[in-house]
């Protein structure tokens, strides 16, 4: 009766094993991607910086301001920092407004 165990495990052993390595060779089931981490990463890529703090935060809930290109601000203290001396925080480069993170 022993022997007869000990065979049983190692050829359940066995098959447990060659099947472990052909789910391998033919790459199994595909993993799904995780909704979240995709949310995360399409929220990441629309935020906009505040030229004054540095903050990044979401366009729809920031200050906006057009002033020579479009600048966005999470507070109005941040907002009247930026007007009372715009050229301390704008980018060195023409053309872009710096307040995107893109």
């Amino acid at each position: 009766m022993y022997a007869f165990l000990m065979r049983l495990l190692f050829l359940l052993s066995l098959f447990w094993y060659f099947g472990r390595l052909l789910k391998r060779l033919w790459g199994g089931t595909p993993r799904r991607a995780d909704p979240k981490a995709a949310a995360g990463r399409r929220q990441a890529s629309s935020m906009v910086k505040d030229p004054v703090c540095g903050m990044y935060l979401d366009p729809r809930l920031a200050i906006r301001d057009e002033m020579k290109g479009t600048y966005y601000f999470c507070s109005e203290q941040c907002r009247d920092q930026f007007m009372s001396n715009p050229e301390r925080f704008r980018p060195a480069e023409e053309g872009k407004s710096g307040s995107e993170f893109r």
